[in-house]
């Protein structure tokens, strides 16, 4: 029977591999850019320095004007917060008529490491990162718009008399 020490200091608690430390004298670290799926039009990267009140007009261009029934917010690390405040203000602007359905993931990010002495080969480093996926759906078309228009001609449209 285990005792409740043996719980507490579990396989499950220690790395199996303790990550190198790099000192600035001996090697740079690089990082590269992550990996992203084939991107679609109504598909928006939110990050730390990207403009908010672009993307907030891109968001209501794609909704309201274009008539995409969604589009997808992207956003990793630091930059999530930006992502569900962008979330928000894209709810505010289209005047709560937008459904959120948000789905977190982890991702694995790879780091080159350069060394400053030649002789030695480079290595790569893995790390992960937490990332944030917002899909905002229009609820009902904005009104007087084309798109609202054309949803009340169909709706009355496909009423048959009898």
């Amino acid at each position: 029977m285990q005792t409740k020490h043996d719980l507490q200091a579990g396989v499950l608690d220690k790395p199996e591999v303790k990550r190198a430390r790099i000192s600035k004298e001996d090697a740079t670290l690089r990082k590269r850019a992550p990996l992203r799926p084939q991107t679609l039009p109504t598909d928006i990267y939110v990050t730390t320095s990207s403009s908010y009140k672009g993307q907030l007009a891109r968001a209501k261009k794609l909704l309201v004007e274009d008539g995409q029934p969604f589009i997808v917010l992207h956003a990793m690390g630091a930059a999530i917060e930006r992502a569900i405040g962008l979330a928000m203000g894209i709810n505010t602007a289209c005047s709560g008529q937008v459904r959120c359905h948000t789905e977190t993931a982890t991702v694995d990010l790879v780091d080159d490491i350069i060394p400053v002495d030649m002789e030695k080969d480079f290595d790569t480093n893995t790390r992960q990162n937490s990332a944030v996926h917002i899909r905002i759906e229009m609820l009902h078309p904005m009104p007087g718009t084309q798109r609202e228009q054309d949803y009340h001609a169909s709706l009355h449209g496909n009423r048959r008399r009898r």
